[in-house]
Order: C-alpha cells, then structure tokens, then sequence
C-alpha cells in the first residue's frame, strides 16, 4: 500500500511539475540583442504584441545568460538560426580628426581598407617609398578601433576582408559596438566601422553630428548615395560594393515551439517592412523564402 502511495505522490508531482513547466514557458518569449539591432527588436515586437496579444515577448538585458532568441550579426553554424535581415557597415571617422582634410583629398578601395585594418596586409620597403603609397602613409597615423564584446560586428567584418578577428590592428573597445563612437571623440586620429543604424540620425535620416565617412572609390552616383540613409540602403540592397560589408542578422535558438516559430515567420513577412526605418536592409526574396521552408520544417 506505501508503495502504492509513493508512486501515487510521484506521479502527482510529475504531472504538477509539467504542468508549471507548461505554464511558464506557454505564451512568453524572451529576447536578448545588442544596442544596434535594440530599435528594429522593439518595432518587431510592439508590432506583434498588436497582432498577437496573447503571446508575451520581453527584451532582457545583454547581460542575461539565457534567453529564447539572441539577436546575432554574423553567420553561424551548429545552432539552429533564422536570419530575418542584413546590415552593412562603413568607415568612419571623427568630423574633427585632425587628418580629415588629408584623408578627405582621396578615395579608399576595398585593398586600402585592408591595408589599414590589418596586420598582414604592410606593404614592403619598395612599395612603402613609393609615391603611389601616400595613402599607406596616411593610414599609419590612424589609430584603428574595433569591438571585443561577444555580440560585436567585428568577425564578420574580418571575414568580409578575408581574415580573422586576431588580425585587426589597433585598439578592442570594450563593451557594445556603440561604444566605438566613443572611441572616435576620445581618439583624435582614430577610425571604425559602424553600422548605418549608428551612422545615420534614424529620424532625420541623415549622417549623425561628429561623424564622417571615409570616402570610398566608387561611382560618383554610388557615393552621393550616402548623404542620406534611405538612398544609401536602396544602393547596398541592389549593388554590392566590396569595400562595405553587407552581414546577416540573426536569431539563435536552443529550444523552439509554434510561438517562436510563428513569430519567426511573422517577422520574416510582415516584420521586413520596419527594417529600412531602423537602419538594416531587408532579406532577399528569394533568402526570406528560404528561411520560412526552414522553420516550417524544423
């Protein structure tokens, strides 16, 4: 009869524990992203809370060690993923960079941007001395700043050029690639990459105030382009130019269930319309189709 009793109780509070289990994790999301995608996150989010009322979505800080979707800016493997968007990222320097006039008098190729950024990439002696190099000079008197932080854009930055993250030169700011910004006013001769989310004043749609973009050689239409943020998106959605990185965004998840899986899909359809307005170009048709065939068969 104890035994009876036991596995009576044992079974009860299985069914309970399920059940709180159930209860808990039934109709909420978390989301986790860094300060760059926070904005586009929270316009998907309000926008699918109007849809959707009974599902709870919650951002939790950058620092909660778990969440149900992470927010990711480069491509991953051996995790389940579904990148919803891309974003691209520029040079840039600080509007009173003491080099500005200098730097401004010429256009940089995607090899120069290498040549600036990373290590291997010093010319040699002859090359150095020659007068083709004066941009090489220049450079040397940048000081380059990239992101440490776990979230940062910088792999795929390096990959973009063909490297690692341990070949860049210079300084790793600690923190969130926001912080980047800051390096460009407490180093006068420093230079970055940011994103067009950073770059651009996401109402006035212009570049923001203490910012300037190195010159990059392209087609003078291509470079007029940039004035603004939404000529500037429309260019890097239809020509790619190998000077600027053009990455995936992404959510990460361990666990999935129909919630995450419809609002997965809801962002991929729906939620594309809000990326231009935040600062990230939209999928490709034929990648958003893609990657709903992936989620209706996870």
């Amino acid at each position: 009869m104890k035994k009876i009793l036991n596995l009576i109780l044992a079974m009860t509070l299985g069914v309970a524990s399920a059940s709180a289990l159930t209860a808990q994790n039934d109709g909420v999301i978390t989301v986790k992203t860094s300060k760059a995608g926070r904005t586009l996150v929270e316009k998907w989010v309000a926008a699918y809370r109007e849809e959707h009322p009974e599902v709870q979505i919650e951002l939790v800080s950058g620092k909660a060690k778990e969440a149900d979707l992470t927010l990711v800016s480069t491509e991953v493997e051996g995790i389940n993923v579904t990148y919803v968007g891309r974003y691209a990222l520029l040079p840039v320097i600080s509007a009173t960079n003491p080099l500005k006039e200098d730097i401004e008098k010429r256009t940089w190729t995607a090899k120069d941007l290498k040549r600036l950024f990373f290590v291997d990439e010093e010319l040699d002696d002859d090359e150095f001395d020659n007068v083709k190099s004066r941009k090489e000079r220049l450079a040397d008197k940048l000081t380059v700043c990239t992101g440490s932080h776990s979230t940062s854009w910088t792999p795929a930055l390096a990959a973009h050029f063909g490297h690692t993250k341990d070949d860049l030169k210079g300084n790793k700011v600690a923190g969130d690639d926001y912080y980047l910004l800051a390096a460009l006013e407490e180093e006068p001769t420093a230079v970055t990459f940011t994103s067009l989310t950073f770059l651009y004043d996401l109402q006035s749609r212009h570049v923001r105030e203490g910012i300037a973009l190195l010159p990059l050689h392209v087609k003078k239409e291509q470079g007029e382009a940039f004035t603004d943020l939404d000529t500037a998106i429309n260019l890097l959605e239809h020509q790619p130019i190998d000077a600027i990185p053009v990455e995936p965004v992404g959510f990460t998840y361990e666990q999935y269930d129909s919630d995450i899986e419809q609002f997965l899909s809801w962002v991929l359809s729906e939620g594309q319309a809000y990326n231009h307005s935040q600062g990230f170009l939209q999928l490709e048709e034929k990648d958003v189709k893609q990657q709903i065939k992936v989620l209706a068969n996870r």
